[in-house]
């Protein structure tokens, strides 16, 4: 370990976000690796704007050498704008910016003037190696996963190698990052146990982030299955909680890797765990080792009832005989599901939506939601809307309703339609269920978006009562 006290701000920017509040586990893997390697990290959460000025007075009292971001797409412009009143402010501290945007898009260094540079791909070790090069003194834009523009150009370092051996690296912070509060927000505590995901799908991250590396899929990586419940027993030992929930994208998808967690999983936590799943990969003897091992419920992206849509736009190679099958043996078992659906891409239309609300109301899920499709550069389907001019650019730079509404060049009543399909999936999906009206009726008379108002206003004032 080394003897540096060089500090370091990390800055999670979610304003607006899709999910009102949240823990980045990307974030919280560097801030780990960070403290471990002897450097003295700082963690700020911004939730809206106005707390743009809680950046300012960290950076005030804390003095750190170097600002690190992490942004999705639609925080980008968030991050552009922090950076720029940092820079004013201070001119001498180094700004750099990670995450699955920069990974997947890192031409975006060439859109913001006050960043230094962005990290790409898996930046563990490589974020260490630029900090050593800062404390030293030295060109730190030298350094592996580094992009950066040089007279107006894009330069683009080489990659270290994707750690195969997941064991070496310490458990994503849950001191300094939020997550005691996130656990006690959400009652679960959440968990990501492998890196990767081999499938193809055209709107998602996976397939470019395998490009980036030149690989042909983005394979799954896993921790040891022991020390994946070893991490858990941490936590909850320290934590309450009611429920674990595993993250990956799907779950277990190494038999071996699968067999031994559920036996260590079985054997050492009593508390009961929801996962992800693909349809595809469904199986009696799957789901009855999920639900002896503790499984009270599972995720699965169905996307799309209209085979069209699932497989030729979203390449997502299942039918849906395959979805009803999978979720008849879920149901069997008597664990809960949750079905995650996408409208809004491009050449689908209305009566398309209307086949995914059918194929939810047949599957029967125990809840379902949907998404608006959002195209993230980088991506197979996100490169397509921008090259044939689907993007309101415009619209897209300052956009921050991801997901929630549509950044495509639609006329203005399908636009509309989708936000009503999203407002209203629940009451569509389940028609005769009056609690999902009652919601809806409350939202229309902004009774419930005073009750979350007030909610987040109190969180805010116990998050900063805590610092």
């Amino acid at each position: 370990m080394g003897l540096s006290r060089l500090n370091v701000l990390f800055v999670f920017p979610n304003i607006d976000g899709t999910y009102e509040e949240s823990y980045a586990f990307g974030l919280a893997a560097i801030v780990s690796i960070t403290k471990e390697n002897g450097y003295n990290p700082k963690v700020v959460y911004v939730n809206t704007r106005s707390e743009y000025q809680d950046v300012l007075n960290e950076i005030a009292t804390f003095k750190p050498q170097v600002v690190g971001f992490s942004s999705v797409s639609s925080q980008f412009n968030f991050v552009n704008e922090l950076s720029a009143i940092i820079k004013k402010n201070d001119p001498h501290i180094i700004t750099v910016c990670g995450g699955v945007h920069s990974t997947i898009n890192p031409a975006c260094i060439m859109e913001s003037k006050d960043l230094d540079g962005v990290f790409v791909g898996e930046a563990d070790h490589a974020f260490i190696e630029f900090l050593e090069k800062v404390e030293n003194k030295c060109d730190y834009k030298d350094t592996d996963n580094f992009a950066y523009s040089e007279n107006g150009k894009l330069v683009v370092n080489k990659l270290k190698p994707l750690i195969t051996n997941l064991d070496i690296l310490p458990f994503p912070d849950k001191e300094l990052s939020p997550y005691k509060e996130y656990v006690e927000r959400s009652n679960f505590s959440p968990f990501y146990f492998t890196r990767g995901c081999p499938y193809l799908c055209s709107y998602c991250s996976n397939h470019a982030i395998a490009e980036t590396y030149g690989l042909q899929r983005n394979s799954p990586r896993y921790r040891s299955p022991a020390l994946c419940v070893s991490e858990i027993e941490e936590v909850i030992n320290k934590i309450p909680t009611k429920l674990i929930y595993i993250g990956d994208d799907t779950f277990g998808l190494n038999r071996k890797w699968r067999k031994e967690f559920l036996a260590e999983y079985k054997s050492r936590i009593s508390i009961e765990f929801i996962c992800l799943l693909r349809v595809d990969v469904v199986s009696e003897e799957f789901i009855q080792d999920l639900k002896e091992a503790g499984c009270c419920r599972i995720q699965f992206g169905i996307e799309s009832g209209n085979d069209y849509v699932r497989k030729d736009i979203m390449r997502r190679k299942m039918s849906n005989k395959q979805i009803i099958k999978a979720f008849g043996i879920v149901h069997r078992y008597g664990i809960k599901t949750n079905a995650i659906n996408i409208i809004g891409v491009p050449g689908e239309t209305e009566e398309m939506i209307w086949d995914t609300i059918k194929l939810n109301r047949r599957i029967k899920p125990s809840s379902s939601g949907v998404n608006i499709f959002y195209p993230y550069k980088g991506t197979k389907l996100g490169d397509k809307c921008f090259k044939e001019g689907l993007v309101n650019e415009k619209l897209y730079y300052s956009f921050s309703k991801e997901r929630r509404e549509t950044v495509l060049n639609y006329p203005k009543e399908f636009k509309e339609r989708l936000i009503y399909y999203h407002q209203n999936w629940q009451c569509l999906v389940y028609p005769l269920n009056m609690k999902y009206r009652l919601k809806r009726l409350l939202m229309i008379l902004r009774v419930w978006g005073f009750i979350k108002n007030l909610k987040r206003r109190t969180l805010n004032i116990v998050k900063k009562s805590r610092r």
